[in-house]
């Protein structure tokens, strides 16, 4: 019978009697360890599940920083305002200015020159062998800088017309009575008194001269020559701006003395801009050539007489009248007052 205390051949060694073999730390034959307490270990083992949810939640953060990042930035630059001052360039007024040569020139030139540099023209009028009307002197020279506002001394050839010519003395004739003892000589003389020629009244009509094609500055000045005032009117055309295309009255025409005849002038080929002509009457020479260059017009002035002293020197009539159209560039006449006195 068999031992009952002997165990049978498969049962478990005692731990005393087992023999651990190391390969790759597992034990051989012993029996299977007891699992820890609170159940089997975690698997350690990272899935590839759990990393895709992972980098989707990071894209997901990373949208929602970015998308922070871009609105709190615009919220910034909302709130941020730029204020850019512009500051006009100053223009600043040289002191003085050099003196241009005035010799040689027309009057009226020479007048307008001084108003565009600044100056403040006096004229002196003086007799010589010029052509009349031509400046002969100034002082100061050419070249001369002077403070703006200046006055100009402009010395103008006046030719005028020989002076009245005074009868010639008589003489009687010698008569000699003889006698027995000296000869006696009477000599009477006879002087014609002299005489000074009137002014020649003013006439009461004037002659229509022909000024078809010829300039604005020239069919003005002819028509003051004849004693007749020019009526400016700018009209389209193809000649030169400033070119006289058509005359209200035919030349020949008689016409009361100092009345006003249109003459058409025409605008150009271009078709300059319009500019509105200012008023200038009652601006000295110099205000009026300044206040219509500001608005990009030219100037033409002829004299007329005037009985007051107060309108010497000033613009008494202008054409254009101020408010009409004129083109870029176009002569605006004026006649300036010319007090004479006697």
């Amino acid at each position: 019978m068999p031992d009952q205390t002997t165990p049978p051949d498969d049962a478990w060694p005692a731990p005393e009697d087992e023999t651990v073999v190391r390969r790759e730390d597992t034990l051989v034959g012993a029996p299977p360890p007891p699992p820890p307490a609170g159940g089997p270990p975690p698997d350690r083992r990272i899935g590839a599940g759990m990393l895709l949810g992972l980098g989707a939640l990071l894209l997901v953060a990373a949208g929602i920083l970015i998308a922070y990042l871009l609105t709190h930035n615009n919220d910034k630059k909302q709130n941020t305002t730029t204020t850019v001052v512009t500051t006009a360039p100053s223009t600043t007024v040289p002191p003085k200015v050099a003196v241009p040569r005035f010799v040689g020139m027309k009057e009226q030139d020479a007048l307008v020159r001084a108003g565009q540099v600044g100056l403040k023209p006096k004229e002196v009028f003086h007799p010589s062998k010029a052509p009349k009307g031509t400046v002969i002197s100034q002082a100061p020279q050419e070249g001369t800088e002077v403070p703006r506002n200046s006055e100009v001394k402009i010395v103008v050839d006046s030719s005028p017309k020989p002076a009245t010519t005074t009868a010639p003395t008589t003489t009687a004739a010698t008569t000699t009575t003889a006698t027995t003892t000296a000869a006696t000589t009477t000599t009477a003389t006879t002087t014609a008194p002299t005489t000074t020629a009137a002014a020649p009244p003013q006439p009461t009509s004037a002659t229509v001269p022909d000024v078809t094609n010829q300039t604005e500055a020239q069919a003005a000045t002819a028509f003051g020559n004849a004693g007749i005032l020019a009526s400016v009117v700018f009209v389209p055309g193809t000649d030169t701006l400033g070119t006289v295309e058509q005359q209200a009255k035919p030349a020949g025409t008689t016409v009361p003395y100092h009345s006003h005849v249109q003459i058409n002038i025409s605008r150009g080929p271009n078709n300059n801009p319009a500019e509105t002509v200012p008023s200038v009457v009652g601006q000295t020479l110099q205000q009026a050539v300044s206040t219509l260059n500001a608005h990009h017009l030219r100037l033409i002035y002829l004299k007329y007489p005037v009985t007051s002293r107060t309108q010497a020197g000033k613009v008494v009539q202008q054409t254009p009248l101020g408010g009409a159209q004129a083109p870029e560039n176009g002569q605006v006449v004026v006649y300036l007052g010319a007090f004479k006195t006697g």
